[in-house]
């Protein structure tokens, strides 16, 4: 089908150089019959002269550009009556096939305004136009376009711009495919009513030019891609490894094996981890398995650390970014979270954590688990976070793995997985099988020609080793205010920067410069807010607090929240004290200054009591327990239900 097929073996490389066309001259008028040839003859002059060869983009691909293929194909009408709208109309259906969507659903085509266009009604707007275009856009990490119809709007909003002209169109994401993927159908008609024709030049560079510039805005610069993992083929050398030295006679006979071992040892070489002792004799370094992993994280992490500065409309900044596991084992850092950015394909896997620190510094760090992180949901971007280093766990999948695995002999498959869960998404047990398949790529696992994954009896231990290689170590991440420092400035409650201005919070290692500086502009402010409240006063360049302040602000703060209970649920609401028994429905997390708090409904009142990450799992269930000095202590389950709630009986 050419276009039409979502194969994607276009190339990724460097840009072709092109030399600057000349300026077209105005074509001779010719005698001809058809005044419908000379009107595209002018029509075409036209666009060449005043259209898209004018804008001047760089020849080169800057470095550090995302890449995206660009398939751009004018397709001719049969004849301008509309002989040519059925073969539209069969790619329109084609581009709104079933099972092409982002959850294996149906496609539905888009338009600059509406999410769900009318494709039927652009056929019929082009049905007498000389032609159309059918674009394919392919971003390299497209998976990571979080909004595909919004990058394509706005592309096409440039690509406007650079021909002058506002474009008829529709869209429709793809996939079903290695690589997620738009399909663009354009009309060939200018506002103008002119036939619409775009240079040969603006299709083979300009079009890619603006598509790599906007995914680089929205993904952050474009790392190298990610060395080797650790694979059969280390896992083959280090076997046949004696004392560290590998003989190449012991390799075996088969030609082509042998040969793509000696490939892999040439490779290690130039890491610095192979050297050839002598003839037919090499040496690998020890604890290569640990090196390899630690190189692959390395360059992943890189790439997410470029996506979290991007968000701040930053480059890379090596010189000032620091990565938690390579600092002393107790460090603690504290700062303004920027955000959160996974680790690999499991969504539910690690993820890196970056915050803007009082040092002046840019931290990152690893956590194991986005249920880690689950204390972090809810607050703004820029609340104030510390973190420090915890031990690495096994992960969720592979437990859910196992237990799968262990009703079968210890085998997974996709067919397994559903048959025994059948209430699991595809998407999600899909998710098991891509980290099955990085497993195996790695020798943790094998695979049979039918599909079915086969585990170690000892896959849990294995899999927790492997968290641990080349450093792999997770964060600690504590909640210090669900604010920003902005809001923290304006609010009506104890504040961070109240402990930090007042000496509670550790400001030994506060820098000047960075986020430091913020701190110190950020508290001027809060003084005057402070004064407002009849908090403080000023004395001199100093500033005095009133007694008791602190108090007073969490006074205002409990009352606040008290309010906002009563007017959203029409519960009186009140804070458990320690030792005070609590049973209810568990409905949602609420966020304070200083601290986590779970809303328990009951009747025509509604309890606080101490959050805890344990919670979560009894959201919109009933809950009891006891409030003590270290938190709360619930159960939760049927058995508590049925014993709380009476069915209302005649009696009563």
């Amino acid at each position: 089908m050419g276009i039409l097929d979502d194969e994607f073996e276009g190339d990724f490389g460097s840009a072709k150089s092109y030399s600057s066309p000349l300026r077209p001259k105005l074509p001779p008028l010719r005698i001809s019959t058809s005044k419908r040839v000379q009107a595209r003859q002018r029509s075409a002059w036209y666009n060449r002269q005043r259209g898209a060869p004018h804008v001047k983009l760089a020849p080169e691909r800057p470095a550090g550009q995302q890449r995206v293929i660009i398939k751009l194909k004018p397709v001719v009408h049969a004849s301008v009556g509309g002989g040519g709208a059925g073969s539209l109309m069969r790619h329109a259906l084609y581009v709104e096939r079933k099972g092409a969507g982002r959850e294996g659903d149906a496609v539905q085509v888009f338009d600059r305004d509406l999410d769900h266009a009318d494709g039927k009604a652009f056929v019929e707007r082009c049905e007498t136009d000389r032609h159309h275009f059918r674009v394919i856009i392919s971003p390299e990490d497209g998976g990571a376009i979080e909004d595909l119809k919004g990058y394509t709007r706005t592309l096409v909003q440039r690509v406007e711009q650079d021909l002058h002209t506002r474009i008829d169109w529709i869209a429709a994401e793809h996939h079903d495919t290695g690589r997620p993927h738009v399909h663009l159908l354009m009309r060939g008609k200018r506002e103008d009513g002119r036939d619409l024709v775009i240079p040969r030049d603006y299709v083979s560079r300009a079009f890619r030019e603006r598509a790599e510039g906007l995914a680089t805005e929205l993904l952050g610069p474009r790392l190298e891609p990610e060395l080797d993992l650790f694979t059969e083929l280390d896992r083959e050398l280090m076997a046949h490894a004696r004392g560290g030295e590998i003989a190449l006679s012991d390799l075996g006979n088969d030609g082509k094996r042998s040969s793509r071992l000696v490939q892999r040892l040439n490779r290690l070489e130039t890491w610095g981890w192979a050297e050839p002792l002598r003839p037919g004799v090499w040496r690998i370094a020890p604890e290569l398995e640990s090196k390899l992993v630690r190189l692959s994280d390395q360059k992943e992490r890189e790439r997410a650390t470029a996506r979290l500065l991007a968000r701040e409309h930053r480059g890379p900044e090596p010189w000032r970014t620091r990565d938690l596991e390579d600092a002393h084992s107790s460090h603690r850092v504290t700062g303004r979270l920027v955000g959160l950015e996974k680790l690999g394909d499991d969504l539910k896997g690690p993820h890196l954590i970056g915050v803007e620190c009082i040092d002046g510094k840019f931290w990152t760090a690893r956590a194991a688990r986005l249920e880690d992180l689950r204390n972090l949901a809810g607050v703004e971007r820029g609340a104030i976070v510390t973190i420090e280093r915890a031990t690495p766990q096994v992960r969720p999948s592979d437990r859910t793995i196992w237990e799968i695995a262990s009703e079968h002999g210890l085998s997974y498959s996709a067919s397994l997985h559903q048959e025994l869960r059948p209430s699991d998404r595809d998407t999600y047990i899909a998710m098991h099988e891509r980290r099955l398949e990085a497993l195996r790529r790695e020798g943790l696992v094998t695979r049979d020609i039918d599909g079915r994954f086969h585990l170690p009896d000892d896959y849990l231990e294995r899999v927790a080793q492997r968290e641990g290689l080349g450093g792999r170590l997770s964060a600690r991440v504590s909640l210090l205010d669900p604010h920003s420092l902005e809001q923290q400035t304006q609010y009506r409650g104890p504040t961070w920067l109240d402990r930090m201005a007042t000496g509670i919070e550790d400001a030994r290692h506060m820098s000047p410069e960075g986020f430091g500086g913020e701190i110190q502009a950020a508290w001027k402010q809060r003084e005057t807010v402070l004064k407002a409240l009849g908090l403080g006063r000023a004395d001199g360049n100093d500033f005095g607090a009133a007694e008791g302040w602190q108090e007073r602000l969490r006074a205002l703060e409990d009352q606040a929240v008290r309010d906002r209970i009563e007017r959203d649920t029409g519960r009186v609401a009140h804070f458990a004290r320690e030792g005070a028994q609590v049973s209810g429905l568990y409905t949602t997390r609420i966020h304070q200054a200083e601290q986590t708090l779970a809303l328990i409904e009951h009747g025509d009142t509604a309890t606080l009591v101490p959050w805890r990450p344990e919670m979560d799992r009894a959201l919109n269930q009933v809950v009891t327990g006891y409030v003590h000095e270290r938190g709360f202590g619930f159960r939760f389950g049927r058995e508590v239900e049925k014993a709380l709630i009476r069915p209302i009986g005649p009696d009563r």
